[in-house]
Formats: C-alpha cells, structure tokens, sequence
C-alpha cells in the first residue's frame, strides 16, 4: 500500500549523448533503464528504445535498440548513431527518445519517452543523463 506517490512512474533511463563535430555523428549511447512499467500478463516488458530526430519524420530519423525480454531492469550498453548532423541540426532539433515494449500479438506499446534539445549538448563532450520516463508528450 502506497500513500498515493502516483502510480505514474514509468521507470528511469541512462544514456548518454555526444555531438562528434569533426564527423558530423550524433552517438547516443542507451545504457540502462530501471523500475519500467510492467506492459505484459507476467508483470514483466519486453522493452526496446527507439530514437527520433524531431522535427522530421524521414526513416532515416529512426533508430532502434534491441529488444530484451522480459525484463523491467534491461541494460543494452548500445550505441546508435546519426550520421551527417550539422551544426545547425544541433541548434534546431531535438532527440526524442521513447522506451517501447515489444509484443508479438498486440501492437507494440509506448512505455515513456523523454526528450532532448541538441542545443543543451556541447561538441565533443560526452553528456550523460539520468531521466524518469514521461508519458506521450504532445
């Protein structure tokens, strides 16, 4: 029995984010997410991450982590990237990053996001985040 702290914590997630200016490359680093909501019947989540660059919606905008199975703790210690981002991408868009679970019958379902404006990151320094998920933003 809780005393009403709001049922609506979705879990926290690790990443990290860093801007290699000479390259042109956006690395995020998706390390760990922790106390996940759990989606399925077990109590458990088959959670992935997926990646937005926004504004934009091109396919090119999207990455994605592996799935790890049944899991409300997953750590995938991966690392995605976005090639040939500018410093003006930097300036004007934000990293949307949503923590999904994967289901085989059902559409796969949003567990939280959380989102980033490049213009917080500064070139060639690692930034890492530690973020309670948030429902849908609009």
């Amino acid at each position: 029995g809780g005393s009403g702290s709001g049922s609506t914590a979705l879990g926290t997630l690790d990443f990290s984010l860093l801007y290699d200016q000479e390259n042109n490359a956006l690395h995020c680093t998706i390390s760990k997410a922790k106390g996940l909501k759990p989606m399925d019947h077990n109590g458990l989540a088959d959670p992935y991450v997926k990646l937005h660059l926004l504004p934009g919606a091109s396919k090119a905008n999207k990455l994605r982590t592996k799935t790890l199975r049944n899991t409300l703790n997953p750590s995938w210690n991966e690392t995605l990237t976005y090639y040939g981002i500018t410093d003006e991408d930097m300036i004007r868009k934000t990293l949307r990053i949503s923590v999904c679970d994967e289901d085989k019958f059902r559409h796969n379902e949003f567990i939280g996001e959380t989102r980033v404006p490049l213009k917080k990151l500064k070139p060639n320094h690692t930034k890492t985040f530690s973020i309670c998920l948030e429902k849908q933003l609009p």
